[in-house]
């Protein structure tokens, strides 16, 4: 157990991750903290809806593996990205025979839609907050044509008839409804300094 959370802990001090380092290493030390969609919205810097169209697998200055995905951005719902397609980086992977994997940690598939919390690193590019957690994979209900939205701890499938009781945060929850949730957390734009007069 030790050298688990050892080697989790150099993977995210990698240059790749610098910045956010905060972000994941008390999740390391304590259990887990169930971040809702309020705290996951007023946390992230940028908050964006899109589809996975590529991966790489890269090995830092110090041997360490991580994972770049290029996001197709559809909408932005919070913050700036500065270029379409918009990389995510996490930590681990899979390169020629070594594996590298962070537990708890977040992955993504090609082709794989997804709204998305995230940290902006040093290089500009996007970590996905409370690991796991600030991922949901977005999906199409064949029969009503409505889209939904589930991560790790909240949202799930529409219940069949006489089904039995859900926690509220296992309810079905559609991209609509969660976009609204985290419109109410824009940061307005910051207004220019007024020039003194001289």
């Amino acid at each position: 157990m030790l050298l688990r959370i050892s080697r989790s802990l150099r993977v995210y001090r990698s240059p790749a991750f610098s910045g956010i380092a905060f972000l994941c290493l008390p999740l390391l030390a304590t259990p887990v903290a169930i971040l809702s969609i309020d705290q996951l919205a007023a946390k992230s810097d940028c908050v964006v809806h899109g589809i996975v169209i590529g991966k790489s697998v890269q090995k830092d200055s110090e041997g360490r593996i991580y994972t770049q995905v290029w996001l197709h951005v559809q909408d932005v719902w919070k913050g700036e990205v500065k270029s379409n397609p918009f990389v995510i980086v996490y930590g681990g992977g899979i390169l020629g025979n070594r594996r590298d994997s962070v537990s708890g940690g977040v992955g993504y598939k090609l082709g794989e839609e997804v709204v998305v919390f995230l940290a902006i690193n040093s290089r500009g590019e996007g970590v996905t907050l409370g690991m796991r957690q600030g991922k949901f994979r977005v999906w199409r209900d064949e029969s009503t044509k409505q889209r939904y939205a589930q991560s790790l701890y909240h949202g799930g499938r529409p219940a069949k008839e006489n089904a039995g009781y859900r926690l509220p945060a296992r309810l079905p929850l559609t991209l609509e409804t969660l976009k609204r949730q985290v419109s109410q957390h824009k940061t307005p734009p910051a207004k220019p300094a007024a020039i003194p007069k001289s």
